[in-house]
């Protein structure tokens, strides 16, 4: 689950590390097996996969929306 984002999202990780713990004001959005793979502080957005990679556009609509109503 993305926290924001109805359903299952596609995530297509390639090399990227997982985020090793977040503080203050980040905010976690998804984890995968107890590894953070997506978090946001304010309006900047980081994802340890690729969204580009799929055809689902959700997480990029979550970022136009997030950035948006800053």
């Amino acid at each position: 689950p993305f926290k924001g984002i109805d359903g299952d999202i596609p995530m297509t990780f390639i090399r990227a590390p997982y985020i090793k713990e977040s503080a203050g004001e980040v905010e976690t959005l998804s984890e995968v097996e107890g590894h953070i793979v997506a978090a946001r502080q304010g309006n900047q957005l980081v994802t340890a996969f690729h969204p580009e990679l799929d055809s689902d556009m959700r997480v990029h609509e979550y970022f136009l929306e997030m950035v948006k109503g800053r």
